[in-house]
């Protein structure tokens, strides 16, 4: 897989989660089981670390089945109450991604629990409460939701990192794999019909027009904002 350190942008979902976490020393810290994100001053979704451990991979199971999931494991682990929080790995420490995420320093230390002040805070959200968000769009199919979250900048880079593209549409089998991007082609003749299939996706930037609802469980698109073929 090509580094991103050789692009200018990546999807979070795709490039980021799931993917284990290597330390400079090259031992394992753990895998991506989310992302944090936070609201900046203007308006901008910034990342600010990788989540690790089950209290960040099993709400993104969706609102139900996770939740059902989530609160269960609180029940078994109701002995050390801090451990229903994820472990934090901060997001400047990234230094390249390609088929794993590569930190900048050494595995020992880095992991941290997250503090409830912290989970508490309004303006922050995770990756996984926004993918799969129903989609209100009258340009969009009606069934559409977020597929993925785009972000600027490449890791090891200067620069701040931030989302500024949401990707919308149906999610037709093969997003999981990427075929449904420019970026990850894959075998010609699988990416022609996985590009067939999400014809109606879209990128959608963020801006004024597009309104992100995470109590409501909802995204809505206003007529103004700018809707691009996912696959350019």
């Amino acid at each position: 897989m090509v580094s991103l350190a050789d692009r200018d942008g990546y999807d979070v979902g795709l490039h980021l989660l799931d993917r284990q976490i290597i330390g400079a020393d090259d031992r394992l810290v753990g895998k991506v089981d989310d992302v944090e994100l936070v609201l900046d001053d203007d308006g901008a979704l910034v990342p600010t670390a990788l989540l690790v451990g089950l209290p960040a991979l099993l709400p993104r199971f969706g609102r139900r089945l996770g939740g059902g999931l989530a609160r269960a494991h609180r029940l078994v682990r109701e002995a050390a109450a801090d451990q229903e929080l994820p472990l934090v790995v901060d997001f400047d420490l990234v230094e390249d991604v390609s088929s794993e995420v590569r930190l900048s320093e050494p595995a020992p230390g880095l992991l941290h629990r997250m503090a409830h002040e912290r989970a508490a805070d309004p303006r922050r959200c995770r990756v996984g409460d926004l993918l799969g968000l129903p989609v209100r769009c009258a340009a969009l199919p009606r069934r559409s939701k977020v597929l993925d979250l785009r972000m600027t900048g490449a890791p090891g880079r200067p620069g701040e990192h931030r989302v500024v593209a949401l990707l919308v549409g149906p999610g037709r089998p093969g997003a999981l794999f990427g075929y449904d991007r420019s970026s990850e082609p894959g075998p010609a003749v699988v990416a022609a019909l996985i590009g067939w299939l999400h014809r109606h996706a879209r990128v959608v930037d963020l801006g004024p027009a597009v309104d992100i609802d995470t109590d409501a469980g909802v995204v809505r698109i206003g007529a103004e904002a700018s809707l691009a073929p996912l696959r350019g």
